[in-house]
């Protein structure tokens, strides 16, 4: 069953309507049973139907109130000091709660033009990106982003800012010694590229030229984690495998796990010390209490089954099934990523791939920009099984192979 009353511009697809999940699988209104391979837009990690979740948001509505975001509450309280004691990286004991990735990366733009406003360089506005790169839907991050495709009729209305190559650390330093130092003001990265790139990963040598260049300059390095943080990659941070010592941590869909929006940004303690008098400018329902509730629950049940590990060991299996069904077909570039995150670059378009996935009550991710013009994402829940992963990685082959034989 389909209902094109959703539909908010003319062309778009007809995706069926959901009622509900449970586990890895998404329940339709006609009575079909579809295989989440991609965790939504790769927000799911603990999988669906946990009512502990809905309980604890339910708990912080029925005794709540509306409270300004600058102001503390229990859940937010809460939910700070879970991350600063237990999940962040030691010396990050700021937090910033927001509703989502891409309200965490623009004010995290924002953080790093006041980072240097506060250190009195008022000349300091640019935030480099890479290319390709996708960083969120405000006009800040689409921007600093390089997604060819997102950026498309928006560009009269995008600041200029600089891009560097994902993993040419010479070319990299050039195009920042190029613009001068003295006129940026961070660098944003995902470690693992997602919905640009398809799981692109850099060398340890461009991140160690990346930590070095921006430490060297006092250039705010901000690690884009929406995608592979909390546990994602099977580490709790996708930077962590790598020689890469960001200034700031953004974080949104893992942390809620998909069940609210909710978004966070990080930063060392002497990174915020320095903030000039505005601080930050929140979002009015940046650190709502019912999903600040919402996404302790999440982590409870993340420590509680160990899921961060299990997305560790169950994604050897996937890349290795993964590498075992597609290296050398024929649609296939390249299968890549780690943990719960892989990329497939393909050489057909890969809308046709999904539509074949989805009727075949499988659903994966599109991605790709520029050097990677189309891809799937396969990021699973990380409570999926055996059977469940291996129908995932055959339910991707038939569809590739109907693709191709058409």
């Amino acid at each position: 069953m389909n209902d094109a009353r959703y539909h908010f511009a003319p062309n778009q697809s007809d995706p069926p309507t959901i009622v509900g999940g449970e586990g890895c699988w998404l329940h339709t209104a006609d009575g079909r049973r579809i295989l989440d391979g991609a965790g939504g837009a790769v927000v799911g990690n603990i999988g669906w139907g946990r009512a502990e979740v809905a309980d604890a948001t339910r708990a912080a509505m029925v005794h709540g109130a509306y409270t300004v975001p600058i102001w503390p509450t229990e859940q937010r309280l809460l939910l700070r000091d879970r991350l600063v004691e237990r999940w962040l990286p030691e010396g990050f004991t700021k937090v910033f709660f927001t509703s989502g990735g891409s309200e965490s990366t623009d004010s995290a733009l924002r953080l790093a033009r006041n980072y240097q406003l506060g250190k009195g360089r008022p000349g300091r506005w640019k935030v480099v990106g890479r290319h390709p790169s996708y960083h969120g839907m405000t006009l800040g991050t689409i921007a600093v982003a390089s997604h060819l495709t997102r950026q498309r009729g928006f560009e009269p209305l995008l600041l200029p800012f600089p891009k560097v190559p994902w993993n040419d650390p010479e070319a990299m330093i050039e195009v920042i010694e190029g613009e001068d130092p003295e006129t940026i003001a961070g660098f944003i990265a995902e470690p693992i590229t997602g919905a640009a790139g398809a799981c692109l990963t850099a060398s340890d040598e461009y991140w160690r030229a990346v930590t070095d260049i921006c430490h060297r300059y006092d250039i705010l390095l901000i690690t884009d984690e929406v995608m592979c943080g909390f546990g994602r990659t099977g580490l709790t941070f996708g930077f962590q495998h790598f020689p890469f010592e960001p200034d700031v941590i953004v974080g949104g869909k893992g942390l809620g796990g998909g069940y609210v929006p909710m978004g966070a940004i990080s930063a060392r303690t002497e990174v915020a010390d320095v903030l000039a008098e505005a601080g930050l400018m929140y979002f009015t329902f940046g650190g709502n209490d019912a999903a600040c509730a919402a996404s302790v629950a999440v982590l409870d049940i993340m420590e509680r089954e160990g899921l961060v590990d299990r997305a560790a060991k169950m994604g050897a299996v996937l890349g290795d099934r993964l590498h075992a069904e597609l290296d050398g077909h024929p649609a296939v570039v390249e299968v890549r990523g780690r943990g719960m995150f892989y990329g497939i670059e393909l050489n057909i378009p890969h809308p046709e791939v999904i539509a074949e996935a989805l009727s075949r009550d499988l659903w994966i991710y599109p991605a790709g920009s520029g050097p990677v013009p189309s891809a799937v994402m396969v990021a699973p829940p990380f409570v999926i099984s055996d059977d469940e992963l291996e129908l995932l990685v055959s339910t991707i082959r038939s569809s590739l192979d109907a693709v191709v034989a058409r």
